[in-house]
C-alpha cells in the first residue's frame, strides 16, 4: 500500500527537472487566467515556501496566487483552519468574489474544510494527494501517523481546547465537519498518484467531484508536470462552467 519514503526526494528532484523542461513550466499552451483568486495551503510539516513555484507559475498564467500564511503545518487543524477563516475573509474582501482552493495533502483537507464551512467564498476545491476518506488510519504512511501523534501532546499542554487533538474522540470543528458532504455550490477535484509513497490512492478518489490520476511520488505532487496541466484545465473550467456541470464525475482520468 505505501512505498518507501526514501524515494520521496530523489523522485521531487526528478519531476521538478521535467517539469522545469516542459512547456507546462512557461504557460504554453494552457488556457490563461483574467487575476482570478486562488488560495495555496501547504501539506503537513511543510509551510507556503514549499508552494512558491506553484505561486508563481499561477501568476504568470493570469491568476492571483496567495499563501496562506502557514510557515509550518504542524498545528493542530481545527486551529490552523480558524486561522485560514480569517485569512479567507481578507482575500474575499479584496478578490471581490469567491476563490479557488489548491491544498496538498493535509492542506487538501483544510481546503475541502474551508468549502464545506464558508461555501460563499469558495468556489472549488483542488485536493493533490489528500487523504479523503479516513475510514481507514493505515491508509497514510505510518511513519507520518507517527509524526502527527508525537506532536498532538504538544498542542494538549499548549491548551485545553487541544487536550483530544488527533485522537478519535476529538470533536472540534474540523473533526466533525471537514469530510462532510460540500454545498452544491462548491466543486471539488482530487488529483493523486497511484505511485503515492505517502496516502493510498484510494483514500483520495472522491464520489462527489472529478478525479484525476498523475504518475509521480507524494512530496512531488507540487511540482509534477501533470498536476500542473490538470491545475490549468481544472481552473479555466471553474470559470466558464456551472457547478452542476463541473462536479459532474465522468470517472478516473489520467494524465500522463
Amino acid at each position: 500500500m505505501h512505498g518507501s519514503l526514501a524515494t520521496a526526494y530523489p523522485d521531487y528532484l526528478y519531476q521538478i527537472a521535467r517539469l522545469l523542461r516542459d512547456p507546462v513550466h512557461r504557460g504554453e499552451g494552457l488556457p490563461r487566467g483574467d487575476g482570478q483568486a486562488v488560495l495555496l495551503i501547504p501539506g503537513f510539516l511543510a509551510g507556503d515556501w514549499s508552494l512558491l513555484r506553484m505561486a508563481g507559475w499561477l501568476n504568470r498564467l493570469g491568476y492571483r496566487a496567495y499563501f496562506s500564511g502557514i510557515d509550518w503545518n504542524v498545528d493542530c487543524p481545527n486551529a490552523t483552519a480558524m486561522k485560514l477563516q480569517w485569512r479567507l475573509e481578507q482575500f474575499t474582501t479584496e478578490t471581490l468574489g469567491p476563490l479557488v482552493v489548491i491544498g496538498h495533502s493535509l492542506g487538501g483537507l483544510l481546503a475541502r474544510f474551508l468549502g464545506v464551512n464558508f461555501p460563499t467564498a469558495i468556489r472549488h476545491v483542488i485536493a493533490l494527494g489528500s487523504p479523503l476518506d479516513v475510514s481507514d488510519p493505515d491508509r497514510v504512511h505510518p511513519a507520518v501517523q507517527s509524526a502527527f501523534q508525537l506532536l498532538a501532546p504538544l498542542r494538549r499542554r499548549s491548551s485545553p481546547e487541544f487536550r483530544s487533538c488527533g485522537s478519535p474522540t476529538c470533536t472540534c470543528r474540523f473533526a466533525t465537519t471537514a469530510f462532510d458532504t460540500l454545498p452544491s455550490s462548491v466543486t471539488m477535484t482530487s488529483i493523486y498518484s497511484t505511485e503515492d509513497e505517502v496516502v493510498d490512492w484510494q483514500a483520495s478518489v472522491i464520489t462527489d467531484g472529478d478525479n484525476i490520476a498523475v504518475s509521480g511520488g507524494h512530496l512531488s505532487l507540487i511540482v509534477n508536470r501533470d498536476v500542473y496541466r490538470a491545475v490549468a484545465e481544472t481552473l479555466a473550467r471553474c470559470w466558464v462552467q456551472t457547478p452542476a456541470v463541473l462536479s459532474h464525475s465522468d470517472g478516473i482520468r489520467q494524465f500522463s
